[in-house]
């Protein structure tokens, strides 16, 4: 499985990941906070959608700066998974906290997970075209 998902992110852009991340996201979001009404629904999908595609966008491009700048080794690659995963975790949290979301962590767990196997493919794939 994951080696179908190195597939993918090998085959797509970040742009393309990043829009794939904002639906699916999104989606999550709203469905978790369903419960709640739909427009606290509605303000979760659209907070944690534009924030998956803003952040998924934003991690590959630090990433691939702070690779590009200090060197494709192992020890950069690892600070800029840490870096880039930092930036990952906080917008989040601050924009789910700005919004009052009932149910943060269940709204930004899957993608939190899914963004650090996507963070770490990306980072692996810019080492070894380095």
């Amino acid at each position: 499985m994951i080696n179908n998902y190195r597939k993918l992110v090998n085959q797509l852009s970040p742009w393309q990941i990043a829009l794939l991340a904002a639906l699916v996201y999104g989606a999550w979001a709203a469905f978790v906070n369903s419960e709640h009404g739909n427009q606290v629904a509605l303000k979760a999908g659209l907070v944690q959608g534009s924030y998956a595609f803003v952040s998924t966008w934003l991690i590959s491009f630090i990433a691939k700066s702070m690779l590009a700048y200090w060197g494709y080794t192992q020890k950069v690659r690892w600070s800029a998974m840490s870096v880039s995963w930092l930036v990952m975790l906080a917008i989040p949290v601050l924009l789910h906290t700005w919004q009052q979301t009932p149910d943060l962590l269940e709204a930004i767990l899957p993608g939190l997970a899914i963004g650090s196997l996507y963070l770490w493919s990306y980072c692996q794939q810019l080492e070894q075209q380095g």
